[in-house]
């Protein structure tokens, strides 16, 4: 991006008013003027770096969370999030939380992390330490102190992290031949379940979507859109005037302290669920649960290959109320696990419901033939359920597919008439 273009946009991005009261927490402001960046110089034996640091108290609040509401859930709960079982017997206080802000957003070897995000829980406070490369020069004495940070941490929690940030944290470590700790402790990738609850229900899925529609985190007029970020480092380098990298500072900043209670925020619905499921139910911990939450809760459940949790997640999504969509793939999915598990008699009020809305799917209609033929021995009933199906292909757009399925109906409807027969 040319340089005028990106002083032009960013002009119109500037804030053009104080930040709002009660906003979202940023770093403190820089000292001693706005002119020069935030924190301090930090020096070790590999070179100099630009070190902020930030703390909060762990009751303060980010959007409706606080900084400790993880703590209120247990591990166990973390760790089906993350899908990483060492998880269950961890100290959550122990866990990391780390975003990167690079010169691309391809990665690949090329791709440098200028400043690393890192934040951690120390007793009673939430620690956010920024370090940043005033030049490409000053990575190697980053990277050591972002390692001693690292050292004896529980795990990892990011956004988007497993496709990104890692990897490229990884690439730079090897490039200056150092030891990556990341693939030794589990990691919990935000976005993996944030996208089976939110996606399809909201425009994106993207962080600052997430902060708008479900945290309540408001960013003030100093946050920038990422993807002008690269372009504004390289025009640090060019310029060495620190005022917009002050920005991007704030951007990260926000990213880390959100993923603290996005994490929170997605172990208390999960857990909410888990407790509605029990055989000890608690209905009150989530009555109030939107359905359509609920049933993103069984499609994972249910890929996840925990039956017993997605069945209870399914009844519940559809004994509320749920879009004709929703409902659609509720009753199908959940039709799918209980055939998968041998109970077909119980899929069958739920084919016959799907077959009672759906006017182009022939497929509940087959489901209930071959339940009738096989399972209930009632051949008049299989017979109209075929016939049913065999209208519904008819009316299918010309394709292989309706050449297919007229082959396989006409199969059916052959063998179920010369049972009739006999």
């Amino acid at each position: 991006m040319p340089s005028d273009d990106l002083r032009a946009r960013l002009q119109r991005l500037r804030p053009a008013k104080p930040p709002v009261p009660g906003a979202a927490p940023a770093p403190p402001p820089a000292e001693p003027g706005a002119d020069q960046l935030p924190g301090v110089e930090s020096v070790n034996a590999h070179g100099a770096f630009q070190l902020i640091e930030a703390r909060y108290p762990l009751d303060q609040r980010h959007g409706q969370l606080s900084f400790d509401a993880l703590f209120a859930h247990p591990p166990a709960v973390v760790a089906r999030l993350a899908r990483a079982p060492a998880l269950a017997e961890a100290d959550l206080r122990g866990l990391a939380f780390l975003d990167t802000e690079t010169t691309g957003l391809a990665g690949g070897a090329g791709t440098f992390a200028f400043l690393v995000g890192l934040g951690v829980f120390e007793g009673e406070t939430f620690v956010l330490r920024q370090y940043f490369s005033r030049g490409p020069h000053e990575e190697p004495a980053m990277l050591a102190a972002l390692l001693d940070d690292l050292a004896g941490r529980t795990g990892w929690v990011t956004f988007n992290g497993r496709a990104f940030d890692v990897p490229v944290l990884e690439t730079r470590l090897t490039v200056n031949r150092r030891a990556s700790p990341f693939r030794a402790r589990p990691h919990l990738d935000l976005l993996t379940p944030a996208r089976w609850l939110y996606r399809g229900r909201l425009a994106s899925c993207a962080l600052s979507s997430l902060e708008q529609h479900v945290l309540g985190v408001p960013r003030t007029d100093d946050d920038v859109p990422g993807e002008l970020i690269p372009h504004m480092y390289v025009e640090y380098l060019r310029t060495g005037n620190p005022l917009e990298m002050r920005r991007v500072i704030y951007h990260n900043a926000v990213d880390i302290l959100s993923m603290v209670t996005l994490a929170a925020h997605l172990a208390e619905v999960f857990a909410a669920e888990a407790a509605a499921s029990a055989p000890v139910s608690r209905p009150a911990a989530s009555a109030e649960r939107d359905p359509a939450e609920i049933l993103r809760l069984a499609l994972w459940h249910d890929r996840e290959e925990r039956p017993v949790e997605a069945e209870a997640a399914y009844r519940r999504a559809l004994a509320g109320p749920l879009s004709l969509e929703d409902r659609q793939l509720a009753l199908t999915r959940c039709a799918a696990l209980f055939k998968r598990l041998n109970r077909r008699a119980e899929a069958v009020p739920l084919w016959e419901q799907l077959a009672a809305f759906t006017l182009d799917d022939a497929l509940p209609c087959i489901e209930l033939s071959k339940y009738f033929e096989w399972k209930a021995g009632d051949l008049a009933q299989a017979l109209t359920w075929a016939r049913r199906a065999e209208a519904l292909i008819r009316a299918m757009p010309a394709g292989w597919r309706k050449a297919e399925a007229q082959d396989a109906i006409r199969r059916r409807l052959e063998r179920l008439q010369g049972k009739q027969a006999d």
